[in-house]
Order: C-alpha cells, then sequence, then structure tokens
C-alpha cells in the first residue's frame, strides 16, 4: 500500500457539491455543504480539478468548490489523506463542525465549476 499523503496548510481541497447546496443569491454553497463529520475531499495536488468532478458527477453531484487547507486547519478541523478504490487524492475533514463553521468555510471557498443555472434544485 503506498504511502498515505501528509496533508499541509499550502494545499487545496476539492469538494463536491450536492444539487441543491448552492446559493445563487448569494453566488456560494450553502453552508449544509460543510457539515458532514466525516467530510470528504480531494487534495488537488494529487488530481486535477477536472479528474475530481468527473467522479462527483458519477456520483449526483453538480458542482464543485475548493477552499485552501490551511483555513480547515486553523479552525482546529484534521484534514487526513484517505485514498479509497479508484481515488487516491481522497481525504476527510474530521472534527465538529459548527454552524459557524460551516458558514465560514462556505464564505471562504471558491467556485471552480458551478452548477447548472437550470438545475432545478
Amino acid at each position: 500500500m503506498a504511502e498515505l499523503y501528509q496533508v499541509n496548510s499550502s494545499d487545496k481541497l476539492l469538494r463536491w457539491l450536492h444539487p441543491g447546496q448552492f446559493d445563487w443569491d448569494e453566488n456560494r454553497p450553502t453552508s449544509a455543504a460543510f457539515k458532514d463529520n466525516e467530510m470528504s475531499v480531494d487534495i488537488l495536488c494529487l488530481t486535477t480539478i477536472e479528474e475530481s468532478y468527473d467522479r462527483a458527477k458519477k456520483l449526483g453531484k453538480n458542482a464543485l468548490v475548493s477552499i485552501p487547507a490551511k483555513l480547515v486547519i486553523e479552525k482546529g478541523l484534521e484534514v487526513k489523506s484517505d485514498p479509497v478504490d479508484g481515488n487516491d487524492a481522497h481525504a476527510v475533514i474530521l472534527g465538529k463542525k459548527t454552524n459557524s463553521i460551516a458558514k465560514f468555510l462556505a464564505t471562504n471557498c471558491k467556485v471552480e465549476i458551478y452548477p447548472p443555472k437550470d438545475d432545478p434544485n
């Protein structure tokens, strides 16, 4: 088994969004996108935005955002490499995501791929 990647504060993390987790009025994801106990992300230096989004679409996700690992770590959350079958870039963000932390992540991420504008969700 390959050695696990050590996530650094300089890394960028990619988060997939479910339909309905994007607020067009705010032009950003909703805080609900950042509340999972073991929040799945991809580590950008181990993949590309396009490869990550292709995996996301297969699971019914429709948008992709990035967030600097530094911001996640500064909020007291742990980012742990967690490769899964077919995705060596997979990681999880562990720790309690309070409403304020989830909102912070939602407002400080960058939208890399927007959901379709005509998506009814």
